[in-house]
């Protein structure tokens, strides 16, 4: 059997983007890309089960099926993503401006994000989390002046912000500034001795130090720096952070045959996997977003993924509080839901049968006694 594919323009207020989905059955997956301007925007792999059906044909509905749902809800959530950015023009809320920012940085649209992160800053010159993630919208572009222009203003503003310090130090660490990439690392992990993120970056830090600016004076001796850099691994380690230990194996291995540059590496590649970017945060914010503008956009069908996404995030990330509040406001939309389609269903009840006192009486207790559900709803949902 052939693979299948699909590929469709769409247009959204004066943009084109391109969408071309295709299954890739060697490998049990659904691949979406997203273009504009033949660039590359974003990917998305879908997988799928290969096995369990001795029917090719049914195995070739079931793919094709698949496929073009994941090509059809691409189509549909960049339609949706530029329309809810639309409606945000007319409103001045900061908070809502950066969690569209977020969703559009998830996409890679990094322009369009600035642009959020700036009018969330002119709504509110205070909003640190705007600061924050204009900053690393700006490393994304590779345009560090910028970023550090951004991150030291968001200092001013609140100068003890462990993230702030974390991000400054991330950028002198992209400009090779060692010594102050290490001062600001260090000055994050002063205010949050817990921040495991910023010790693996101290640690990687010191590493590449020793390749890159080996004879700077201002630092440690190398052998101090690698010393220095399995010591912040070692408290990684001990605190149970996952994937820390093997990266500490990895690398005291490639120590052990002086290979610097090896060491560094296995650090750069294993922070994607053991930092990967948070997934959680955007089921959050995508929810938001179609709850708060996104209009009737929150249909049976969405309702139901989003809670399957909730509920597999929860189970990675049991603690995070905005997850469980997303996950009551999707199932108070499900009440609101049920609720109105059951007094669509006694009143067909009663259109068959006009007499059917059963159904008169539960259709009354619904409109009356329900009344008070339904004021306590609108108010937890607005």
């Amino acid at each position: 059997m052939s693979d299948i594919g699909y590929n469709d323009d769409v247009r959204v207020y004066g943009r084109k983007f391109h969408v071309q989905t295709a299954s890739k059955r060697a490998k049990g997956l659904a691949s979406c890309e997203v273009f504009e301007d033949g660039r590359l925007i974003t990917k998305n792999d879908v997988s799928f089960e290969r096995r369990g059906s001795n029917n090719k044909d049914q195995l070739e509905n079931r793919i094709r099926s698949i496929v073009e749902s994941v090509h059809q809800e691409t189509l549909l959530e960049i339609e949706l993503m530029f329309s809810i950015a639309e409606k945000l023009q007319k409103i001045k809320h900061a908070p809502s401006h950066v969690k569209m920012g977020l969703l559009f940085i998830n996409n890679n649209l990094i322009r369009d994000a600035i642009a959020e992160f700036e009018k969330a800053i002119e709504l509110n010159p205070r909003e640190i989390d705007a600061y924050n993630n204009l900053g690393l919208a700006y490393i994304k572009l590779k345009d560090y002046g910028e970023a550090l222009r951004v991150f030291t203003k968001a200092l001013r503003i609140k100068p003890d912000y462990p993230d702030i310090h974390l991000n400054i130090g991330i950028t002198h660490f992209y400009e090779k500034q060692y010594e102050e990439a290490i001062n600001h690392i260090q000055e994050a992990l002063k205010r949050n001795p817990s921040y495991f993120e910023a010790r693996y970056h101290l640690a990687h830090v010191y590493m590449s130090s020793i390749l890159n600016d080996s004879k700077n004076s201002k630092l440690p001796p190398a052998s101090i720096r690698v010393e220095r850099s399995l010591q912040q691994l070692q408290l990684l380690v001990k605190d149970n952070v996952p994937g820390v230990k093997e990266a500490l194996i990895k690398i005291q291995k490639a120590l052990k045959n002086k290979d610097v540059k090896g060491s560094v590496k296995i650090l750069a590649v294993m922070y994607e996997k053991i930092f990967p970017g948070d997934i959680h945060d955007i089921i959050g914010i995508s929810f938001y977003l179609r709850f708060m503008y996104g209009g009737k956009s929150l249909t049976r069908r969405v309702l139901k993924k989003f809670e399957k996404e909730l509920f597999a995030s929860l189970d990675q990330k049991g603690s995070y509080a905005d997850l469980w509040n997303n996950l009551g406001i999707v199932h108070l939309i499900q009440c609101r839901n049920m609720f109105i389609q059951a007094l669509n269903e006694f009143d067909r009840a009663l259109e068959i049968n006009p007499k059917f006192e059963k159904a008169l009486k539960n259709k009354k207790l619904v409109e009356n006694d329900g009344k008070e559900f339904l004021i306590l709803l609108r108010a937890i949902l607005k």
